[in-house]
């Protein structure tokens, strides 16, 4: 399970609330308790959840609607409570794009375990938006790891610089004057970064250099 992730529990049900906020805050989760949607917005605006747990019949204005509207402008998973659990209910929740729907009343195991899954589920998302494919590699663009199989090499920022350079010009020769403005270097640099580049793409097992010259131009990219 992922320790210290943030959700917000949207219920009129004070007791239930307190009761998630205490279960889940001893399973090692953040968790903020709000009675309704109106607060729930206000909340927000200044915290980025992870996970939002919505009852369906909450006042003024109901969890349906609500998710509804924020699946729109907002993409935070939902785990979406109701005491309806006819087929055609669940259907509606499901319809409005919530991540999953729980029955109540409810083991609360079994709310753990949806919650652990919709949290995998979205790390892997968060990790494929994070990455990209270059050929057999893999480079995540945040930890600026660039990866085969199960190995990887770290990369410097000015690395990176040249390496997403390249990729955004996939296949197609990159002037060594264009790269040097790119990245705020001398051009004498940029031959030093992609000679560096190189070795470390090469250290990879069985890699073959993907990282060209172009005779009188610059580099070029060809995975």
């Amino acid at each position: 399970m992922h320790k210290q992730r943030h959700i917000l529990v949207i219920d009129d049900d004070k007791k239930l609330g307190s009761l998630l906020k205490s279960f889940l805050t001893e399973k090692g989760y953040l968790v903020d308790f709000v009675e309704n949607t109106l607060s729930a917005r206000k909340k927000m605006l200044n915290i980025i959840y992870d996970l939002l747990i919505l009852d369906v019949m909450l006042p003024k204005e109901s969890g349906l609607t609500f998710a509804s509207k924020l699946k729109i402008s907002n993409g935070t998973p939902i785990l979406m409570l109701s005491a309806m659990s006819t087929p055609n209910d669940r259907i509606k929740g499901l319809k409005t794009g919530v991540d999953e729907y729980l029955s109540k009343p409810f083991e609360p195991e079994e709310l753990l375990l949806r919650i652990e899954n919709i949290m995998k589920r979205n790390q892997s998302i968060d990790q494929e938006i994070n990455s990209i494919k270059i050929g057999i590699f893999s480079f995540d663009v945040i930890k600026n790891f660039l990866s085969k199989k199960n190995k990887s090499v770290k990369l410097t920022v000015k690395e990176t610089k040249v390496l997403l350079c390249l990729y955004e010009n996939l296949g197609n020769d990159v002037k060594r004057e264009k790269l040097a403005n790119e990245i705020n270097v001398s051009v004498r640099t940029i031959d030093v970064l992609v000679k560096r580049l190189r070795a470390k793409i090469t250290s990879l097992p069985t890699s073959k250099n993907i990282l060209l010259t172009s005779r009188g131009i610059g580099y070029k990219l060809e995975p």
